[in-house]
């Protein structure tokens, strides 16, 4: 391979791994992201590379078949809870039109280099205000009052500007997430103790705002890799999940170890929640996806399918558990595998990246908030059976994972399914 081939592979590889790496710090699944280097590769005139998806890494590789030293790069994944479904939709388009010809190769890198210093999708301030729609919308959802909701709301605000202020000096994401969870708690103890909320109103809100400190959208992706083989990445996901869950047991122990004494945090847990009417539960859901939408960065183009997403899920998982008398995991599985499939299909038809439907739908909907709350605190509280409660929230919230994933393979299947039948 002449120097001059070997420029232009590594330039191809390098503008394939570049849009790759955004892809991934942006929440795209793996298995896309492989499928878009791929393409990408090819159309630059790289038949068949090598790609390996590692421990937070991937790694490329082109051998010539003329023989001649390989071209080797080398990307580190960045990638968290953190989403920006406006900056999906524009690589995924990017990375079609780069991929088909339809804009010239400088055209593409410099669209991607745009892409790269381009901010956010939503002022942080408004991303802010659909965080406390969305936790002000969980905290009915968990049947509690106006109040409640508009102090959950507030409360939000004030668990993200504690991160915000600890992240910009330095301290590990562990120790922020923590720390949000132990400003839950106390705020919501303290209103509690000073009389300001009832225990059902205190559980309610640090139901919702702990649950939002969750890394569901990881547990979704871990979820993601290892049914598309891609294990060491799920293995890293693996730790995260488990990393970020364990600051949110700390942050609570914490707390608890002062409130056990004062017997609030036993009050809250022993709160029974009553089941939402049917009314309000495609209400609730609607404002809840629409507030993580916009928490997400959804351009307002999408923003009507989100909160139809958040509809159809919450009448699925109502239906499931009302109707047919599921227990709550089954429940959630059935209404998150409806959500996987809506996502796929809405993902061919429309040209959207599936998380427009699954991340407003799963948080609008299904998130166990009640559960997980009451759960911890009946066992900090030593109510009798709380293990078992603590057991089913922890399946219900690996049940949102799995049922995505498991729809969004049945859309894959039915595509493939009308494909073959086109062919014939």
């Amino acid at each position: 391979m002449s120097e001059e081939e070997r420029a232009r592979a590594r330039r191809v590889l390098a503008f394939a791994l570049d849009v790759a790496m955004q892809m991934f710090r942006q929440g795209i699944e793996t298995a896309v992201v492989v499928r878009t280097i791929r393409r990408l590769a090819n159309a630059g005139g790289i038949d068949d590379p090598r790609i390996s998806v590692g421990v937070r890494t991937v790694h490329l590789q082109y051998c010539p078949s003329g023989g001649g030293e390989p071209v080797v790069l080398l990307g580190s994944v960045e990638a968290n809870d953190s989403r920006d479904i406006g900056r999906m939709g524009d690589l995924e388009a990017l990375a079609v039109r780069a991929g088909t010809g339809a804009i010239s190769p400088g055209e593409a890198e410099r669209a991607i280099g745009e892409l790269a210093e381009a901010g956010p999708t939503w002022p942080w301030y408004v991303s802010l205000l659909g965080g406390c729609l969305l936790a002000a919308m969980i905290c009915l959802q968990a049947n509690g009052t106006l109040l409640a909701a508009v102090v959950s709301a507030a409360l939000f605000v004030l668990a993200n500007r504690v991160g915000w202020a600890l992240g910009t000096i330095g301290i590990a994401e562990f120790f922020q997430v923590a720390a949000k969870a132990s400003t839950v708690l106390v705020a919501a103890i303290s209103l509690l103790s000073l009389g300001l909320l009832d225990g059902h109103e205190a559980a309610s809100l640090s139901a919702a705002n702990l649950v939002l400190l969750l890394p569901i959208l990881s547990l979704v992706s871990l979820v993601e890799d290892a049914v598309g083989d891609f294990h060491l990445m799920a293995a890293a996901r693996m730790v995260t999940v488990l990393l970020l869950t364990g600051a949110i047991v700390t942050g609570v122990m914490v707390v608890v170890s002062v409130a056990n004494d004062l017997d609030i945090l036993g009050e809250a847990g022993r709160v029974h929640l009553a089941t939402l009417p049917l009314a309000l539960v495609p209400a609730t859901a609607l404002v809840g996806s629409l507030g993580n939408a916009i928490l997400m960065g959804t351009p307002a183009r999408w923003w009507l399918l989100a909160c139809g997403a958040g509809v159809v899920t919450s009448l699925v998982n109502w239906a499931g558990h009302s109707i047919l008398g599921l227990a709550t995991p089954l429940s959630i599985f059935l209404a998150t595998t409806v959500l996987g499939a809506l996502a796929g299909a809405a993902a061919r038809t429309l040209r959207v990246p599936t998380s427009v439907v699954t991340i407003p739908g799963l948080t609008g909907a299904v998130l166990p908030g009640p559960a997980l709350y009451l759960s911890l605190s009946q066992v900090f509280a030593r109510v009798p059976g709380a293990w078992t409660a603590v057991a089913e929230a922890i399946v219900s919230t690996a049940a949102i994972g799995v049922g995505v994933v498991l729809g969004l393979q049945l859309a894959a299947l039915h595509r493939a399914g009308r494909r073959a039948l086109g062919a014939r």
